[in-house]
């Protein structure tokens, strides 16, 4: 297969690339398609940098478009240029749609000259990939959606606006195959709002590593093993509910539960504030990145595990959680936007459920776990056996991805 895979520059590809260090930290269902794909197929692998905005940071700050070659993989990486390409002068906004229209044209002249058998987009590449899908309609276009957020939701519930006019316009483009990744975002909904009825739609829920022997060797970590700890691992933004885990065990430590000790571990805009919240409590540790087999590791040593996320909860750092057997708390189902349907029906009785929003319960659902043993192993037994219906590894992950594809053939 002759495949052009075009995808934005994540962060976590923008730390590998500078740093010539395979794999990325952070998107393996991007990086592990990728070295899958470099493996199998006559690849072209299109990197958009889309620069920093809202709940996102960017440290690409080339001003010319690169070609990046990394060790470990077979093909060379074309990195386009974000706004820096254009002079500051220009401002912002009119650099950024500048940006668009050249990245298009860029794709547009590789796809006429590469003459790929799949053309496969992301979200952040939605314009592209959808005038793509309408120009060349030979060609198999895979659009991939990695979850529902607020802005696509919208969008599917026709929002007034030119923006979101464009992107209902967008949506609607003649794909080949639509894949999302299933994370309780409500993407069942969105599609059903969102994309062309005939259109082949597939959702896959991603995937885990095996499970590792690793030791922690954080003293920060190492320190609390005498402490009944309550981990939280994700980006530190409102929409991951930080603000309310925080507040929720400020409430539980009132309770004189001296012995309790919160783990945050993840960077964010919210950061600052969680720090300020925090700074006259020495229950509290933070610590802003951690080595994916370290976090691992830190799941055995932890007691509890809360994931507020308001936007879905099958996310990669809670499906982790799961196979490490955690007792978790996460937030219920958001039935008017379709969130969690999907992950109450999957996890059942086997986690704890709590509203978001709402620190004082989420307080008390942690009040009833601390002082119970008994029934944190019962969460942890529950877990244990739910999670064989639904999880599977990494490697059947991309391998499925992989025939989506060999099928459109």
């Amino acid at each position: 297969m002759k495949i052009i895979y075009i995808t934005r520059l994540f962060s976590g590809i923008e730390k590998s690339f500078l740093s010539n260090n395979w794999p990325p930290s952070g998107v393996p269902t991007i990086y592990k398609m990728i070295e899958e794909l470099d493996r199998l197929c006559d690849m072209c692998f299109i990197f958009t940098a889309k620069d920093s905005g809202a709940g996102y940071q960017s440290i690409w700050n080339a001003k010319l478009d690169k070609t990046i070659k990394i060790d470990e993989l077979n093909h060379k990486l074309s990195v386009l240029a974000g706004i820096n390409y254009f002079p500051s002068i220009l401002g912002r906004k009119l650099r950024i749609i500048l940006r668009e229209f050249r990245h298009f044209f860029k794709i547009f002249f590789k796809i006429v000259r590469y003459k790929p058998d799949i053309i496969y987009c992301d979200h952040a590449n939605i314009f592209h990939c959808s005038i793509v899908a309408r120009l060349f309609t030979g060609t198999p276009v895979v659009f991939r959606v990695m979850g529902v957020n607020k802005f696509m939701r919208n969008v599917s519930e026709g929002m007034p606006g030119l923006i979101y006019s464009l992107y209902r316009w967008a949506y609607r483009a003649p794909f080949r195959l639509v894949l999302c990744t299933q994370d309780g975002s409500g993407v069942e909904l969105w599609i059903k709002n969102s994309i062309h009825k005939d259109v082949w739609v597939k959702k896959l829920i991603n995937g885990v590593d095996s499970p590792v022997l690793s030791v922690v060797k954080d003293d920060r970590i190492i320190k609390l093993s005498n402490k009944l700890t309550i981990l939280f691992v994700g980006k530190l933004e409102s929409y991951k509910g930080c603000v309310e885990f925080v507040k929720a065990i400020i409430l539980l430590l009132n309770n004189n539960t001296s012995n309790i000790h919160a783990l945050i571990i993840g960077f964010g805009t919210q950061y600052n504030l969680l720090k300020k919240i925090t700074s006259k409590n020495n229950n509290f540790t933070f610590i802003e990145h951690l080595s994916h087999d370290q976090i691992l590791a830190v799941h055995k040593k932890c007691d509890i595990y809360v994931s507020m996320n308001h936007l879905g909860n099958l996310s990669n750092a809670n499906l982790e959680a799961i196979n490490s057997n955690d007792c978790m708390i996460i937030p219920e189902p958001q039935f008017d936007y379709g969130i969690d349907i999907i992950t109450e029906k999957l996890l059942g009785n086997s986690v704890t459920y709590v509203p978001i929003n709402n620190a004082e319960k989420l307080s008390k659902s942690l009040h009833k776990l601390t002082q119970s043993k008994g029934k944190r192993d019962l969460f942890s037994d529950a877990i244990s056996k739910q999670k064989l219906k639904f999880l599977w590894s990494w490697d059947e992950r991309i391998k499925a991805e992989v025939e989506l594809l060999k099928k459109l053939l």
